[in-house]
C-alpha cells in the first residue's frame, strides 16, 4: 500500500510547488494591476468619438477582441446625441445582413435611430451594426463588401459597420475609439 501511495504524495508534492511558484509571479503582478487600474477608475469615459481618451479607459477585458456590451454602450452614448437619433435601440433582426452571410452569423445586432421612444419605424436604419461570425474569413468577406459603402471595422471574426445617415456623427473616428477597445487589433476599410 505504501508502494501506491508514494507517487501520489510526489504528485500532490509538485503540485503544490508549482502552485506556489506560480503564487509567487501574482504577487509581483498585483500592485501593477492594481496602480494602473486606479487611474483608469477616476477618469471618466469619453462619449465623443472625436475625443480622445487612453485605451486603459474604454478597453475591453480581452485585447483583440471586441465585446458587445462595451461596443453597445459606446454607440448609444454617441449616436444619440446626433440630432438625427433623438432615440436609439440595438435590435437582433435576423433579416438585417445579407442573405449569402446569414448562415456564417453567429451573431448580429443592427442600432437604429427613432425619433421618439415607441416609434414603430426608425427614422434611419442601421446606424451601426455589430456582427460576430463563426470563422474570420467570412467576417473579412462581409468587411470588404461593406466597406465599398460604408466605413467598417474588423477584428478578428468580428465586423462593426457604420452607417452615412448621421450628419454630425465621425463614423471614422467612432470605429477608432471601437478599435481601442479591442486593444487596437482591428483594421478600419473604408
Amino acid at each position: 500500500m505504501s508502494k501506491r501511495l508514494l507517487p501520489a504524495l510526489a504528485v500532490a508534492c509538485t503540485a503544490l510547488l508549482l502552485t506556489a511558484a506560480c503564487g509567487e509571479d501574482k504577487k509581483t503582478d498585483a500592485p501593477a494591476a492594481a496602480s494602473s487600474a486606479a487611474p483608469a477608475a477616476s477618469t471618466p469615459a469619453s462619449t465623443s468619438a472625436s475625443a480622445s481618451a487612453a485605451p486603459s479607459t474604454r478597453g475591453s477585458a480581452k485585447a483583440g477582441k471586441l465585446e458587445f456590451s462595451t461596443v453597445g454602450k459606446m454607440t448609444g452614448e454617441l449616436f444619440t446625441k446626433d440630432p438625427d437619433c433623438p432615440f436609439g435601440q440595438w435590435d437582433a433582426n435576423s433579416t438585417g445582413v445579407e442573405a449569402k452571410y446569414r448562415s456564417a452569423v453567429a451573431s448580429f445586432k443592427q442600432f437604429d435611430c427613432y425619433e421618439k421612444k415607441g416609434a414603430a419605424l426608425p427614422h434611419r436604419g442601421q446606424q451601426a451594426i455589430f456582427v460576430e461570425f463563426k470563422a474570420a474569413n467570412a467576417a473579412k468577406a462581409y468587411a470588404q463588401d461593406q466597406a465599398s459603402m460604408y466605413p467598417t471595422l474588423i477584428v478578428g471574426s468580428t465586423v462593426v459597420v457604420g452607417g452615412t445617415g448621421l450628419s454630425k456623427t465621425d463614423m471614422k473616428a467612432w470605429l477608432a475609439d471601437v478599435n481601442e477597445t479591442a486593444g487596437g487589433a482591428g483594421e478600419i476599410l473604408a
